[in-house]
């Protein structure tokens, strides 16, 4: 049996025009360096270095934190201020593709993101994920592929897909994971890239028999063991292994979707994976909200309370920009404007309530762990108090 793919009218898929530098257009379709398609994909970056959010700090409290980074040892005599001796951590940006307006190439692998209301970060290629600047995209126009070259461009604008797009052969995994920790809904990506109907699912029978199955034949795949017994839509079952695809060697499969952002699934904590039509609706590009800044209540633990706009972990501005956190194989990154409070648990963790009222303790990632680097509030009056992670007893989010 042959199953065709479906051609229903999703507007899930990145959709915009790309403007090259001798002003030429293209428009369609846009697959992202990192094999980005869809809206809810991350676009992971590094913030260009802001050392300006250091005038908020004092010197003693720029020296812990220089410490705590292994940093060299602060010397304050007047001629070592001349040395760039300020906290190093590069930070990461992570937003959805569904939260940009444009992106503005400025340099061989630098850009500038640009988001829904105006405001604008300068990015560099983050160190683990580098192949998300500075290399080239493919747009599909009129039922072709066009590869352009990063230093060809001059920005891409993102618009809202077209109800007529023809996107069928491109139809998304969607389905439900069950985890060590729950189920968790989502677009999908198996063995962290694999996420179309047409992508193959490969291994070996128990009598050594390679195959391999596209992901439209597949209703489930769930682990026993080192090896998985995955059931085609057909009913027939099978136990396949001897293949990073269905084995240990998986490299992960990731969930995603607009109201959690993404959860990375390691296969010590998969249990199946269930794969289901994805909705019709509210997954468009419209459906991201205009990002606004982060206000936040602080309450510490010497039972003070503060309240205003808030910059979290020396970082995060915007609700749209993502909180780190890792659960028993389990790594997250959460959008802030899904997150209700957050309150350090023992050196490590943090509780994290999100606005549906489900708690995750998350640790060991910076957000969530002693390496936060504080909250900024800033009050009436221009006036702003920065508090360290060690003082803070929850952050309620506005």
């Amino acid at each position: 049996m042959v199953l065709k793919p479906a051609k229903a009218q999703y507007q899930g898929y990145v959709y915009g025009e790309v403007v090259l530098k001798n002003k030429q257009t293209y428009t369609g379709p846009i697959k992202w360096s990192g094999g980005q398609r869809l809206w809810s994909d991350v676009l992971s970056v590094a913030k260009s270095t802001n050392k300006n959010v250091f005038k908020y700090l004092d010197g003693s409290q720029i020296k812990r934190l220089s410490n705590e980074e292994g940093g060299r040892e602060i010397d304050w005599k007047f001629m070592s201020l001349w040395e760039d001796r300020y906290p190093r951590r590069k930070k990461e940006i992570l937003c959805r593709f569904g939260d940009i307006d444009f992106i503005h190439v400025t340099g061989s692998d630098k850009a500038q993101i640009y988001f829904k209301n105006g405001s604008k970060v300068r990015a560099v290629p983050y160190k683990d994920e580098a192949a998300e600047l500075g290399k080239s995209i493919v747009v599909y126009v009129g039922g072709d592929s066009k590869t352009i070259k990063w230093d060809e461009i001059s920005r891409v604008n993102f618009r809202n897909t077209p109800k007529n797009s023809r996107l069928g052969r491109w139809a998304p995994l969607y389905g439900t994971v069950h985890t060590s920790n729950g189920p968790i809904t989502g677009f999908i990506q198996w063995n962290r890239y694999k996420y179309l109907n047409a992508h193959k699912l490969s291994g070996k029978t128990p009598d050594n028999a390679p195959v391999s199955y596209a992901f439209a034949h597949i209703a489930r795949i769930e682990r026993q063991g080192d090896q998985s017994l995955v059931q085609l839509r057909s009913g027939e079952s099978m136990l396949l292994g001897a293949s990073d695809d269905v084995s240990s060697a998986n490299k992960g499969i990731i969930v995603m979707h607009p109201l959690y952002g993404r959860v990375l699934v390691e296969w010590k904590a998969f249990r199946s994976l269930t794969l289901q039509a994805q909705p019709s609706t509210g997954l468009d590009y419209d459906s991201y909200p205009e990002p606004s800044r982060l206000y936040a209540t602080v309450h510490t633990t010497d039972s003070r309370t503060y309240k205003g706009t808030c910059m979290f972990d020396l970082d995060e501005e915007w609700n749209v920009e993502m909180l780190d956190g890792n659960k028993d194989g389990l790594f997250y990154q959460i959008p802030f404007y899904y997150i209700s409070s957050i309150a350090p648990y023992r050196q490590r963790y943090s509780k994290v309530r999100l606005r549906n009222n489900s708690t995750l303790l998350l640790g060991w990632a910076n957000d969530v762990s002693d390496k936060n680097w504080g909250v900024i509030i800033w009050l009436p009056n221009k006036k702003y108090q920065y508090i360290p992670w060690n003082q803070v007893k929850e952050i309620s989010f506005r």
